[in-house]
């Protein structure tokens, strides 16, 4: 007891030495009181500054950006999107960005100081950069690095010569808004909904362009002619006329409906709500755009090995060196890549935000605790809960039906969004769909979605160098490979160095996705008893069976479109007149 007394009065002693210690230094001005690190205020993006502030923006594909672009542009906004980043970005974003960080930050980040620097070339001084540009971008939270992506671009744009610039972000309303009660960047009905048109079409598209691409006569043609489609439709999003009430009404009823603001600004929004997303004209615009593209020739007669895109969400939407032109090698390797959407990202989150608050019912009750006998509040509180869980059912189903509907009116060759409630469950024996942080689960869903259904051949997991929500779902794959023999998977971090160990890996599984797909091919072609050359003889002499949109039954035994093909082929030669055999015999 006396030894602790005595210890106890000696730290009492020495805390009251270090605080007169700390007091006399003080006053003799040789210390200062630590102070609160508060982030420096950001200069607001106004209203005012619409006319002369160019809003930057990257990081999707070039189908995204062009549409994400006129949208931009036709709700009076000057804007540009950032060029594709290349490995120089990534070096001037190790350059002046911290260690440690996954490659979607240094590669945007030095795009972004590239394009800067640009125009500092261009005669503009680093002032007027300053002052007439800001960067939008996505924000974040949560244990993936990528919350702190919007302090480290401040960082590394102050490092580089261009302090101040103005970094905008989804979550960041207090920067849009803070100085001004009219905000530079405004959210109205017409630009969300044309963000929504934005996202569907650049889905749409890009995953048309791989399927179409593999399978060309003419080599080229895909790129042409989507290129073409892609001018045009952003032509149309920048100059499409937005729905008015007032102006579609007669001038008495409108000046009689003028004096009842809020029945006006409910009609006014349904019209918007409509012309947006079921105007005749957007219809006609993209079918105007799927004949175009059902005039591309193909030849499905040529077995290709499908290879499923799944990964953190950079790494599997970049086109350049982000992830080693990973694309690109892959239909060079003779592969047709199964690409994955913006879309079923967006309608993961309203699945995961719906399924969030079901585990949390009863936290948030008008009532809580409220007993068994106190019927009302109890009521009141299942009323409460069901009406914004309807609010994510809505969304998620309007969502849903309208890319359906956008995929129909181009041709209907995009592939079904994967039902959530089975991802879900078919995640949840290895990775809690509810793991906040990147898309870990989903790697673990979509890969047994896809290999269940025979959709792929081989699973290609894309992520950007240290990812941590990826190298937890690295961990499991380990157990689901182990579990699903059947499942050819392989994981690939990416940077910016080390394509060719890259390719060599990804060689390696695509010389199994070949035999794969060649027994599939082979199996069915001689199911048919007839010769490859039998088959493209008919179908050279039918060009319709050449067209890109041509629908033929799919068999879940196969995931070889060729093989598909060649049964279809087969049973409309068995009711067809015969066509000469061809000399020869090929395979």
């Amino acid at each position: 007891m006396s030894d602790n007394r005595s210890c106890k009065t000696a730290t009492a002693a020495e805390e009251l030495v270090l605080h007169e210690k700390f007091r006399l230094f003080q006053e003799a001005g040789l210390v200062s009181a630590p102070d609160h690190y508060r982030r420096q205020a950001e200069r607001p993006f106004t209203a005012g500054e619409r006319a002369r502030t160019t809003i930057l923006f990257g990081n999707l594909t070039e189908k995204h950006e062009a549409f994400i672009r006129a949208v931009f542009r036709g709700s009076g906004y000057l804007c540009e999107s950032l060029p594709t980043p290349t490995k120089s970005a990534f070096q001037l974003g190790k350059e002046y960005c911290n260690n440690g960080l996954c490659n979607p930050n240094y590669f945007t980040a030095g795009n972004l100081i590239e394009y800067l620097r640009r125009l500092e070339q261009q005669g503009l001084s680093r002032e007027e950069i300053v002052d007439r540009y800001v960067y939008f971008t996505a924000g974040g939270c949560g244990p993936c690095r990528f919350g702190m992506y919007e302090s480290e671009y401040r960082q590394a744009l102050a490092d580089a010569g261009f302090p101040g610039f103005r970094v905008l972000t989804f979550q960041s309303n207090k920067v849009i808004r803070e100085g001004s009660q009219e905000p530079g960047l405004k959210y109205t009905m017409d630009f969300g909904l044309g963000m929504f048109n934005a996202l569907n079409l650049g889905d749409v598209l890009y995953e048309i362009a791989h399927q179409i691409r593999p399978y060309e006569i003419h080599p080229g043609e895909t790129d042409r002619v989507l290129a073409e489609c892609l001018a045009e439709l952003a032509e149309f999003l920048e100059k499409r006329q937005h729905f008015e009430i007032l102006q579609a009404l007669p001038r008495p009823l409108a000046a009689r409906l003028e004096k009842k603001r809020a029945l006006k600004n409910l009609l006014n929004n349904l019209g918007k709500f409509r012309r947006q997303l079921h105007g005749r004209d957007l219809r006609d615009a993209l079918e105007g755009c799927a004949r175009r593209l059902d005039a591309i020739e193909v030849d499905r007669t040529r077995p290709r090995p499908v290879v499923k895109i799944v990964g953190e969400f950079f790494s599997q939407l970049a086109e350049g060196d982000a992830n080693y032109g990973m694309f690109h090698f892959l239909e060079r390797e003779g592969a047709e890549v199964a690409v994955d959407s913006i879309s079923a990202l967006v309608l993961s989150w309203l699945d995961q935000a719906r399924r969030r608050r079901r585990r949390r019912k009863g936290l948030e009750f008008p009532y809580p605790g409220a007993r068994w006998w106190q019927l009302r509040r109890r009521l009141a509180n299942e009323i409460s809960f069901l009406k914004k869980d309807l609010l994510f059912l809505v969304a998620d189903r309007l969502y849903a039906r309208h890319y359906r509907r956008v995929n129909g009116w181009l041709g209907g060759l995009g592939r079904s969004l994967a039902s959530l409630d089975e991802l879900a469950s078919l995640a949840a024996p290895y990775y809690d769909p509810l793991t906040r942080g990147g898309e870990g689960h989903l790697e673990v869903a979509k890969s047994l979605y896809y290999t269940r259904h025979r959709l792929c051949h081989a699973v290609l997991a894309l992520k950007p160098f240290g990812c941590m929500p990826s190298t937890q779902s690295d961990g499991v794959m380990a157990a689901v490979s182990s579990h699903h023999p059947e499942m050819l998977f392989l994981s690939i971090e990416t940077s910016g160095e080390g394509e060719i160990n890259a390719y060599s890996r990804v060689q390696m599984v695509l010389g199994e996705a070949r035999r794969r797909a060649r027994s599939e091919f082979d199996q069915a072609l001689a199911s048919t008893g007839r010769s490859l050359d039998e088959i493209r003889a008919y179908v050279a002499a039918h060009p319709d069976l050449r067209r890109p949109f041509y629908r033929f039954p799919r068999r879940s035994a196969t995931a070889t479109r060729a093989a598909d093909f060649v049964l279809h082929v087969a049973r409309l030669m068995r009711h067809a007149p015969a066509i000469p055999r061809p000399e020869g015999h090929g395979s």
